[in-house]
């Protein structure tokens, strides 16, 4: 049996069916028309705004440009748009930070122990009393707080606001791991690798394959060291990187060195990323604009044993961010004998007692990351 309606010819449209339809397809065309054309011309007006800053009659202002969008994953090849490969590097070149060579001095941090109960029965010996280089004070209305042996300080510069943690008490400061073994998954934020192991405080730690901006923080870049235990050693155990550990005296030493090299030294917590800022006291020789402006996030040592922990916003009209050469000011005016710069851009964030104190997790959200430095 044939089915119902089966053969009928469609009906025909009526004129102002027809002239309805026209229009409506016209309007469409229009549409995409004219948004295509603003997408056009909004398009050229970045390519002439980024003209007039990159190769504009400030070589400066390019080369801050073009340092500040290297350091970012996704924007890194927006400079070779405007310039040669030839150009690229010489810009990298005059604008590098040179960190020289020094091993860490580790007698240059006096670290005070308490003083034990003595003995009555026990037999003294007097030993050579070594003075400990006084603490700088800092200026005393930035700080914001000052609790259980952790203090807070409020920073800020021409184009960046920040805070600045001390942690007078060295050992209590270690490598925290997003997991008890780095995998292809993703990592964690920094909150919840601090709640892994039930710290107060925590800054974010190195650099992790991010290709593109979309990685998953789960694998990190060099060597990691996480109470005693080698967790990455980042391909080959012989491999150098630039890292920054604690020994068993809790002395912070920045030095390039392998994971047998790390257990020599009797690293307890160690993870990779630079460039040095201060060594021995001596700040590294920063070029033209080093880096460019960004978010930054460090950690030093000052002469008494504290840890200095140093985080900067950036990317925002309230903070631009800073340079290389800010943040060896900062932790300089801070008394760093030591200091490392650690991964930035939008994984540098601070944590205190459950909340972020920067604003950049506001902006961007906490990215998952594999490592950070967290205070028990």
């Amino acid at each position: 049996m044939a089915k119902k309606n089966q053969g009928k010819t469609p009906r025909k449209l009526t004129k102002a069916e027809r002239i309805r339809k026209k229009r409506m397809k016209r309007a469409a065309w229009r549409t995409g028309l004219s948004v295509l054309t603003v997408l056009g011309v909004v398009l050229v007006g970045l390519l002439c705004a980024g003209y007039a800053g990159f190769r504009g009659p400030s070589p400066t202002v390019g080369d801050a440009l073009t340092m500040s969008m290297l350091e970012t994953s996704a924007l890194k090849f927006v400079p070779r748009i405007y310039y040669s490969a030839a150009e690229m590097d010489a810009i990298i070149a005059r604008n590098a930070v040179d960190t020289g060579d020094s091993d860490t001095d580790t007698s240059m941090i006096v670290i005070t122990k308490p003083t034990p109960t003595p003995d009555p029965n026990a037999v003294v010996e007097v030993e050579p009393v070594v003075e400990a280089t006084p603490a700088p004070t800092p200026v005393p209305e930035n700080l914001i707080s000052a609790e259980d042996g952790i203090e807070i300080y409020a920073v800020q510069g021409g184009t960046y606001t920040g805070f600045m943690m001390v942690v007078l008490d060295p050992s209590r400061v270690t490598c925290g791991t997003c997991s008890e073994r780095f995998s292809r998954k993703a990592g964690l934020q920094l909150k919840d690798i601090a709640a892994r192991y039930d710290a107060v405080a925590a800054i974010n730690g190195g650099g992790f394959e991010d290709s593109g901006g979309s990685g998953n923080g789960g694998m990190p870049i060099g060597l990691v060291i996480s109470e005693g235990e080698v967790m990455h050693t980042g391909g080959d155990s012989g491999s150098f990187y630039a890292t920054v550990g604690f020994n068993q005296d809790n002395v912070m030493i920045i030095s390039k060195m392998s994971a047998s090299e790390a257990q020599q030294k009797g690293i307890r917590d160690a993870i990779t990323f630079g460039p040095r800022l201060i060594v021995n006291g001596e700040p590294a020789s920063v070029k033209g604009q080093s880096s460019g402006l960004n978010p930054r996030t460090a950690i030093g040592q000052r002469a008494d044993g504290a840890v200095l922990m140093l985080v900067i916003d950036g990317r925002q009209a309230s903070s631009l961010g800073a340079t290389y050469s800010d943040l060896i000011k900062v932790m300089l005016q801070y008394g760093a004998v030591n200091a490392i710069n650690m991964d930035g851009g939008s994984s540098s964030l601070m944590y205190y007692k459950g909340d972020y104190l920067n604003s950049g997790v506001v902006l961007t959200g906490s990215r998952n990351m594999p490592t950070a430095f967290i205070v028990r």
